[in-house]
């Protein structure tokens, strides 16, 4: 609306510039009124004005609040004020039309259908398509969407418990085995750079939170060798996540 407002307000000054710039000095040195232009020198008849004498030759015409066409001697007999109203509906009135032209000439927008979508949608969706879904359907989708995401929560919570309790038996082996395991369930969640966003940052979670996990098994194994995989691969998933902030401000813009 701002920019609309910024370019009427240009026309408007354009216009009265055009008008100053036809009341040129040079003006009082012509005769008032000057002959009609024939049918075949001119593509359009231009109406004598109220005094019943021709009226200068203009590139265009203005149009009176009630409709009638005003010559530029008729235009200058008015009042500042009521000159500035004309121009202003004349202005108010091509971009009317012009607006509407423009509203016409947009196609409407063809939606993709979320019944092309398997469930669950946070692996079968990626975020172009996400952004293509209807409305109504971006908001299904990310209802399942969100539910699946307390699930994979829910289900790496309880892996690592179980890997704690492992640890606590002194099962080394099995408590990396329960790790290992939710590690690849992150990775698969994240591994589509182009899938949802929303899921990506889930599978990082996932990964995360095992490899942390790790991270305290392999200290307590004395390995050093894994400790130093486990460091590396969460720096490698910061990384990412700075990556993933990135497009997200891209799309912000």
């Amino acid at each position: 609306m701002k920019k609309i407002t910024a370019i009427l307000a240009g026309c408007i000054v354009l216009t009265i510039g055009i008008f100053l710039i036809f009341n040129n000095p040079s003006d009082k040195n012509k005769p008032t009124s000057e002959s009609i232009p024939s049918e075949t020198t001119s593509t359009a008849a231009v109406p004598a004005g109220k005094s019943g004498r021709s009226p200068d030759r203009t590139p265009s015409k203005l149009t009176a609040p009630d409709d009638a066409s005003i010559t530029k001697e008729q235009f200058e007999q008015l009042s500042r004020e009521e000159q500035g109203k004309i121009v202003e509906e004349f202005v108010s009135e091509f971009w009317k039309a012009e607006l509407a032209v423009s509203e016409q000439a947009i196609p409407e927008r063809k939606y993709l259908s979320l019944d092309v979508f398997s469930s669950p949608y946070m692996q079968t969706i990626n975020e172009r398509e996400f952004w293509q879904l209807s409305p109504e359907d971006r908001e299904t989708a990310i209802v399942e969407v969100m539910d699946s995401c307390r699930q994979y929560r829910i289900h790496i919570k309880d892996v690592i418990a179980q890997a704690q309790a492992c640890i606590s038996n002194n099962d080394y082996a099995r408590a990396e085995a329960y790790l290992i395991s939710g590690l690849e369930r992150g990775r698969a969640l994240s591994a589509n750079k182009e899938g949802l966003l929303i899921t990506r940052l889930v599978g990082i979670a996932c990964q995360k939170a095992t490899l942390k996990e790790m991270e305290r098994l392999y200290t307590s194994m004395s390995a050093h060798s894994k400790v130093q995989m486990a460091q590396g691969k969460l720096q490698d998933l910061d990384i990412e996540v700075a990556e993933i902030r990135e497009t997200v401000q891209e799309f912000k813009q």
